[in-house]
């Protein structure tokens, strides 16, 4: 996502340290990571819940079934009998008199 190599981290830090100060860059440091950590847990907790609906409503739908269902209907079923036909030096198609 960010293409952030060695030496920009380095200068990054330099101007952390500049603007936030020494013995402050540690307190913000933890509560970025104890920030990050909560927001991990929650979008986790939701992004599960929301897959557990979801499976919720596949089943009362029985979307299965319905698939199955559809792929039935909609299958077409050809049955070709190529020995009624043959292919003329043209490239038509005439009926074989037997």
């Amino acid at each position: 996502m960010f293409d952030v190599g060695f030496f920009e981290l380095m200068i990054l830090m330099g101007i952390a340290v500049v603007v936030i100060g020494p013995q402050n860059l540690p307190k913000l440091a933890k509560a970025i990571g104890k920030g990050w950590g909560e927001f991990q847990t929650t979008f986790s907790g939701l992004k599960q819940e929301l897959m557990d609906e979801a499976e919720g409503i596949k089943q009362t739908v029985n979307i299965d079934a319905l698939e199955q269902d559809i792929s039935a209907a909609t299958k077409v079923d050809v049955d070709v009998n190529l020995s009624a036909i043959e292919l003329d030096i043209a490239g038509d198609l005439r009926k074989k008199d037997d």
